[in-house]
């Protein structure tokens, strides 16, 4: 008998099936029903909703491959095996044809669409109490919110806020051919803004953390304000987080990885053992793997003494010269990790950057000894000037967050992509992918540098 979860998932995807085509965005389906009142009661309702947790945990997306692609092109980890895309993304040169850039916009996308359903039709439903139609529009906004930014630090011009280079913001669901054109960056982090603000508002504390809450909003929106630079607001929503009763950090850094709901975790996506097996056992923990960890990680890792957070990276049972992440399980058949989405040590290192690069350098040190302690590292005791703080921060991010999906965004957006990774300034972001750019006929404009691909 399959279990909730499961069936969940495959009401949403029979409900929603119109939205996922093979091109979400452009490509008119086929054969299909019309999904105008796919909500048509409280049931459908609630299977929509828990649908977005199950598209969310996609191989392509949280599932691992989204994560385990920004970790590739950062350096942290390497292709063992021979899968071509895999082998492109761990160069860095990342081509317009490239198959997870294809399958994580698709992604992202049917995300997206489904959020836009339950926002045009969960309000209309006299079957569902007021509060249950907060919670699930709630949601709604938050996991709309969170594709879109994710796919704008992928594939738009996050880093630049006067860029024209940002991402289709597409806002309704419909079956025709769309032919959605690109935002500006700014517009962009002003839709996500705007959805991660009604969230914030229709959001409550929440049962669990398996969930979306008031509390994740805020802590996306304090990352959300940080890559914008937007300093003061940034630290004021990690500021709320961190002193939220709810939350705190564990003496033990390796125990957000060891329990579920932890008293760190914000966000996590529940895996369980009947679920469809995720990808980090599919391609990290099979022999021999297709994703590993890189030597100039472990080396990094090794060479700054860290044997709380280096912990988690240990040699192959089968292979003593490859290294595997262990935050997702150790084996092939370690089918129920968790993904962690958003914790709470997070919110201290925003913290700490935003004071830090809003007033004095040394104004960060509060909160990053107090993230270097947990890891059993010594205090710091003074930094010189931004230049030294940037280093350090980027430093201490690629440690607490190894294989979480961080380091490769920070390199960016603190300028230090080229001098770490070698790579022409284009590289920072991915290319639209190819078939995107096919089917749109010409709607979309393809990212600088990509257009002789």
């Amino acid at each position: 008998m399959r279990n909730m979860k499961t069936i969940y998932k495959y009401l949403f995807i029979l409900s929603f099936m119109a939205f996922a085509s093979c091109n979400v965005l452009d490509q008119e389906p086929e054969g299909l029903i019309s999904t105008e009142d796919a909500i048509v009661d409280r049931q459908s309702a609630i299977a929509a909703t828990n649908g977005l947790y199950s598209i969310l945990q996609d191989g392509d997306l949280y599932g691992g491959r989204f994560i385990m692609a920004t970790e590739m092109v950062a350096g942290n980890a390497k292709a063992t095996a021979f899968q071509a895309f895999w082998q492109e993304l761990a160069s860095g040169k990342v081509p317009v044809s490239n198959f997870h850039v294809e399958d994580n916009w698709i992604g992202f996308y049917d995300v997206i669409n489904g959020a836009n359903a339950i926002i045009t039709q969960v309000p209309e439903l006299a079957a569902l109490s007021e509060g249950e139609k907060n919670e699930m529009l709630g949601t709604a906004y938050f996991m709309r919110a969170l594709s879109f930014f994710d796919l704008l630090r992928q594939y738009g011009e996050f880093y630049d806020t006067g860029s024209e280079f940002g991402i289709p913001l597409k806002l309704t669901q419909s079956l025709e051919p769309s032919e959605t054109s690109r935002s500006t960056v700014a517009k962009s982090y002003e839709q996500i803004e705007s959805d991660l603000t009604k969230a914030i508002d229709l959001l409550g504390d929440g049962n669990n953390n398996f969930k979306v809450s008031k509390a994740a909003a805020q802590t996306l929106k304090a990352r959300v304000h940080l890559y914008q630079e937007e300093f003061t607001e940034a630290a004021n929503l990690a500021s709320a987080v961190i002193t939220n009763s709810k939350y705190e950090l564990p003496e033990n850094y390796n125990e957000i990885y060891e329990i579920e709901e932890s008293a760190e975790s914000i966000f996590e996506l529940n895996f369980i053992q009947l679920d469809d097996p995720n990808v980090w056992a599919i391609e990290m923990y099979i022999t021999p793997p297709e994703v590993s960890v890189s030597e100039g990680l472990i080396t990094f890792l090794d060479g700054r003494g860290e044997n709380e957070r280096g912990a988690l990276f240990a040699q192959s049972e089968n292979n003593d010269e490859i290294f595997i992440c262990t935050k997702y399980g150790n084996s092939q058949t370690d089918n129920g990790h968790n993904t962690i989405v958003l914790r709470l040590s997070e919110m201290y290192l925003i913290r700490a950057e935003a004071l830090g690069r809003n007033g004095t350098p040394n104004d960060a040190l509060p909160d990053l000894n107090e993230i270097r302690n947990r890891a059993g590292l010594s205090n710091i005791n003074n930094i010189s000037d931004e230049a030294e703080l940037l280093d350090i921060l980027l430093e201490e991010r690629r440690a607490e967050f190894a294989f979480e999906g961080h380091y490769w965004f920070d390199m960016v957006r603190y300028g230090l992509m080229e001098d770490t990774r070698g790579l022409e300034s284009f590289r920072r972001i991915f290319p639209i992918p190819r078939r995107e750019m096919n089917i749109t006929d010409g709607t979309l404009v393809q990212n600088p540098g990509y257009n002789q691909q």
